[in-house]
This record gives structure tokens, C-alpha cells and sequence, in this order.
């Protein structure tokens, strides 16, 4: 393979660098990607997945744990990618910082910028993202539920990480909303100008209701169907073979 074919085969023209703007448009991206999770994260805590204790697990019907199951793989999921994404952004506004830095050197404020980070960074809050975050690569199941004595939900809550403050009496959508809240205006404290406002602070998602669900619904969303979409993997010879060349 010649040194053009090798360059060419690792740039991507089709997707441009972006600018310190559109830098700053990802980093708004990343923050909805987080209002995303978390909106699923509000909605799959109110399913029988998440308020049956373990307890009584082995009482309920078969199918319907099958489908209990189901429901906590979503949310424990969208947890976990909420924890991503939030930590992500402090990533992707450092990364905007220094594009500004390359793009406008004549410009003081963004070595200020990059100073002020760093402050944000070390503040608890945003090394408690980041321990979460690093949490879930050992724990999956990072969402804590506290049972009275006759097995009945309490709250949910994150679990306890050493060095940190204990969570066992803080709920854990409160948490979650105030990770998201910071991240939230962390970014906007470096959007220059009248990027403050351009960009919203309020989120709407679309969110699929959960196979178990026990909160209360809109009657015009009762018993909406659920689509069902299966995806299988296959050891396929052909596939080993190409593989293997």
C-alpha cells in the first residue's frame, strides 16, 4: 500500500473539523444526549422491575419476570450511558476550548477558559461523575433500592462510593438531575455572548412505555402496543473465514 493510499484511507473528508462554533454545538449535543438518558432513566424507575424487592422476586409469575428483567436492562443501561455523556462533556468542552484557542490566539479569554476548567474540575461534584462513571465499568447494577421492613420501595438511590459522600438517603433521580444540572451550566458559563441563549436549557423526548410500567399514563396511552425487535448473532463460516485472511 503506497503512503497516498495510507493517508487516504485514514482522513474522512466527508467530515470536516468544526470549528470553535461547531466545536461548541457538540458539547450542546453531548448535553442532550444526557437529557436523553436521564428521561428514560425517570420513566424505567417507575416500572415492577425496579420496585419488587428481591425478596418476593421468586413469587412473581415467570413472564412476568421475563419482562421485569427486560425493563431493568433498559434502565440500568441508560444509566450507564448517562454517566458517559455527562463525563463526556467535560471532554468535548476542553477539546472546544483548545479549538479556540488554535483558531483565535490573538484572543486572551480562552487560556482563561481553559484555567477556569480545570477549576470545574476539581470541584466534588464533577469528580463524583467521573468515579460514577468509572463505577459502572465494575458494577452494572449501580442503582441502589432501599426496602422497608415489608419489602416495600423507600427510594432509589445511588450506591456509596469510598472518598465520597454517602447516597443511601439521597434519591436517586434528585442526584442524577444534579450532575445533569451542572454539566449543564458548566457549558453554558463558557458559550461567548449571545450563544447563551441561543442554545435551550429545556429538553423533550419521545420515551417508549416500559413492558412494566406502574406509574400513572395519559388514558390516550393506555395499552399502546409495544414493538418487539429481535437481533441475533451467528458464528457464520464465511464470516470466520474473512476474519481470518
Amino acid at each position: 500500500m503506497s503512503e497516498r493510499t495510507r493517508q487516504i484511507g485514514t482522513e474522512m473528508p466527508d467530515v470536516p473539523d468544526p470549528d470553535f462554533v461547531g466545536a461548541l454545538a457538540e458539547v450542546w449535543s453531548g448535553v442532550s444526549y444526557v437529557a436523553y438518558h436521564l428521561a428514560y432513566v425517570r420513566v424505567y424507575l417507575q416500572t415492577a422491575a425496579l420496585h419488587t424487592s428481591p425478596k418476593v422476586i421468586d413469587k412473581v409469575d415467570p413472564k412476568l419476570r421475563e419482562l421485569m428483567h427486560t425493563d431493568l436492562l433498559i434502565c440500568r443501561a441508560h444509566i450507564a450511558a448517562f454517566f458517559w455523556q455527562t463525563d463526556h462533556i467535560f471532554e468535548v468542552l476542553r477539546a472546544a476550548i483548545a479549538r479556540g484557542q488554535k483558531e483565535h490566539a490573538e484572543l486572551k479569554y480562552f487560556w482563561w477558559w481553559e484555567k477556569r476548567l480545570g477549576l470545574f474540575e476539581e470541584t466534588p461534584i464533577r469528580k463524583e461523575i467521573n468515579a460514577y462513571r468509572n463505577h459502572g465499568h465494575k458494577f452494572p447494577a449501580i442503582i441502589g433500592c432501599l426496602w422497608d421492613e415489608d419489602h416495600n420501595l423507600v427510594r432509589h438511590h445511588l450506591p456509596t462510593i469510598e472518598g465520597y459522600d454517602a447516597k443511601e438517603e439521597k434519591n436517586l433521580i434528585d442526584e442524577l438531575h444534579r450532575y445533569f444540572e451542572f454539566a449543564v451550566n458548566v457549558w453554558l458559563d463558557f458559550a461567548p455572548g449571545g450563544y447563551k441563549q441561543t442554545f435551550p436549557r429545556d429538553f423533550a423526548f419521545p420515551v417508549t412505555v416500559p413492558l412494566t410500567y406502574i406509574g400513572e399514563l395519559p388514558s390516550e396511552l393506555n395499552n399502546v402496543p409495544q414493538l418487539s425487535v429481535v437481533i441475533e448473532a451467528f458464528n457464520r463460516p464465511d464470516e470466520k473465514e474473512k476474519r481470518a485472511e
